[in-house]
């Protein structure tokens, strides 16, 4: 049964699925899709063209689906906010639809979103995300399986952090991070493979020392990119 407080303000142009809870003083725009088993604190915003899969938990102040930070933007673009099967977004967290007309803001399934995340325009993240406490995501970023950005982390827009890599706190992404690597230091810089999240993962011994070969190749050899890239 869905169960939807008085006091909460929830458009009859929503579609909203089976076993959904929306909270106190929370607000639900025209044209949002809310699948099976959503649960929506209070104080809650999720506006128009926004779509979430089944069982996603947005915790008090989530904002979903706002207008991008962009100055080309016109307000009167459709464009989407899609968001899929169990993620977390924790307090004050939000997302932007796309600024283009008909383009989306994009998330897979079970990531975990902490408190004062800003993911903005077009961005396009994987599953099995962890972004911590208040790291913020340029335009057009993407961010691949399984990665871990740590606390106060900001990315470049149009920046990709690659499956598996994990990211320091208070690291300024400026470059693209390669997979399977941790990134550290005020300005991101490969300071290894990410062998907690490639255990965690499943990935075996073998898979682990020739990963461990190509890093050593591109990031210790000294080797120009394109003839370490041969090699």
């Amino acid at each position: 049964m869905t169960e939807i407080a008085p006091t909460a303000i929830v458009s009859p142009r929503a579609k909203i699925a089976g076993n959904v809870s929306i909270g106190p003083f929370s607000i639900v725009e025209d044209e949002v899709e809310i699948g099976e088993g959503c649960v929506i604190d209070s104080h809650v915003v999720v506006k128009r063209y926004t779509t979430l899969g089944a069982n996603n938990r947005l915790h008090p102040g989530v904002q979903l689906g706002t207008d991008p930070e962009d100055k080309k933007f016109s307000s009167a673009v459709r464009s989407y906010l899609r968001i899929g099967s169990g993620n977390v977004f924790r307090e004050y967290s939000s997302a932007s639809r796309g600024t283009p007309a008909d383009s989306a803001t994009a998330f897979g399934d079970n990531n975990y979103i902490m408190v004062g995340v800003h993911v903005a325009h077009n961005c396009r993240l994987g599953s099995d995300i962890v972004i911590c406490n208040n790291c913020s995501l340029g335009g057009f970023v993407e961010i691949e399986d399984g990665a871990f950005l740590s606390a106060g982390v900001l990315i470049h827009q149009f920046g990709k952090i690659g499956r598996l890599a994990m990211i320091s706190g208070n690291t300024g992404v400026n470059l693209d991070v390669p997979p399977y690597v941790v990134a550290a230091e005020f300005r991101a810089a490969a300071r290894g493979l990410n062998l907690v999240g490639l255990k965690r993962a499943g990935l075996g011994a073998e898979a682990i020392a020739q990963l461990k070969q190509a890093y050593r190749i591109l990031y210790r050899s000294r080797l120009p990119l394109e003839d370490a890239r041969v090699g």
